[in-house]
């Protein structure tokens, strides 16, 4: 670990060295905002600060002193400023919504380009990216990229108003593109007009949503081009991660009771969860599926485990299923963030073959698809489990972003 991340500050802190400069501020002309509303939250960051968040474990890490204080003379006197912006968008439903996000602003030094990271997303409605400042989403701003981060519906200000849409593939890249826009206007109020060319990035949860975000932008985007897109250990084709499930049993993360309440919720299927749910669950889903810090993943976990045939009915694991899993499944088709489009934008895949959570099958579908329709894509994957190969791709990105 210690080579990993000397690879990454090193030559990360050389970046930082060779771009400070101020930011213009010019006298700015007015305009009205169609998405933008209102800034909630604005905070200050240091490098030492950002680089904490990258690593709540950096005490465990053994990573040389020398390291750390060349990074700390070289990009010490970086400030980022962290914007929280609540903004119009639509729900699923087609209905009208608030939803929040944040900009990380290089304050004191040159902004070289434009990254956008889907946030990676926990199940408790409180986790969203705006509530984590800083949030190790956003490292790279420390080396002039400005970084646009929407939390999507059911957190930041729409914990309380909306419910997750997970993997809603539609709803996920309009509200993603919403936040583009919403920081397009507010930054012009700062004097800096964001530019049409820019990166897009995801992990787990955030890949899939990265993903969403790419699709809508290429079928519906305007004034706006991406470079490069990069998903990690996403959730890519639901059905596929559902029929691996259904075979091995299993999943570390209780996330799929909440994919299924969210479904069940946004396209009215009406479910009998008698025929969906089982044991204890059955019992208490309403409490239980509500995101409430009271009942986090690891909360869920205690009670649920990983043997998903303690929680779910048994005809989810046949072949024929029942009626309730056949409404399930017909959605999960119209939520494939593959198919019925093929990406222009180069696309790079990563994802660990030992995944516990999502299903290496997801990858697997994304590439071999977009493969046949010579998409420009390419696919990196090894060992690490979901949580740990996370390293790979954000180094991938770092290392790309210092050689631009």
């Amino acid at each position: 670990m210690r080579n990993i991340i000397a690879k990454v500050i090193i030559p990360f802190a050389f970046s930082c060295a060779c771009i400070t400069a101020c930011q213009p501020y010019d006298q700015v002309e007015t305009i009205d905002p169609k998405f933008f509303i209102e800034v909630t939250n604005q905070v200050d960051l240091t490098f030492q600060e950002m680089l904490q968040a990258f690593g709540k474990e950096l005490e465990e890490i053994e990573m040389s002193e020398e390291i750390v204080t060349l990074a700390e003379k070289l990009c010490g006197d970086h400030v980022v400023t962290a914007y929280v912006i609540n903004y119009n968008t639509i729900d699923p439903l087609g209905n009208r919504a608030v939803a929040s996000g944040t900009i990380y602003y290089p304050k004191n030094f040159k902004i070289k380009g434009v990254v956008e990271v889907a946030p990676i997303a926990y199940l408790q409605k409180t986790s969203g990216a705006s509530d984590r400042i800083p949030a190790t989403e956003a490292l790279q701003s420390m080396m002039g990229y400005l970084t646009i981060i929407p939390d999507l519906l059911g957190y930041g200000v729409s914990k309380d108003t909306h419910y997750c849409t997970f993997l809603n593939v539609d709803n996920v890249g309009i509200v993603g593109y919403h936040m583009r826009e919403a920081s397009r206007e507010f930054l012009h109020t700062l004097g800096y007009e964001l530019p049409e060319h820019t990166l897009l990035a995801g992990y787990s949860l955030g890949g899939s949503s990265a993903m969403a975000m790419l699709r809508y932008y290429e079928l519906h985007g305007e004034r706006v081009t991406v470079d490069k897109a990069s998903f990690g250990c996403g959730c890519y084709d639901p059905r596929t991660a559902f029929d691996v499930y259904a075979r091995t049993g299993y999943c570390a993360y209780t996330v799929i009771p909440t994919v299924i309440y969210a479904m069940d919720k946004y396209e009215h299927l009406d479910l009998d969860y008698t025929k969906v749910f089982t044991g204890d669950l059955l019992k208490y889903y309403p409490q239980w599926l509500d995101r409430s810090p009271e009942h986090s993943a690891g909360a869920l976990n205690e009670n649920l485990t990983s043997d998903i045939r303690t929680y779910l009915h048994p005809d989810f694991f046949t072949e024929e299923k029942n009626a309730e899993f056949h409404k399930i499944y017909k959605v999960l088709k119209q939520y494939s963030h593959v198919d019925g489009w093929t990406p222009k934008t180069p696309v790079y895949i990563y994802h660990a073959q030992d995944d516990e959570i999502v299903p290496f099958e997801c990858a697997e579908y994304a590439y071999s698809e977009f493969k046949k329709r010579n998409a420009p894509v390419s696919f990196y994957s090894g060992n690490g489990g979901h949580v740990g190969y996370a390293s790979k791709m954000f180094i991938a990105m770092y290392l790309y972003l210092i050689a631009k």
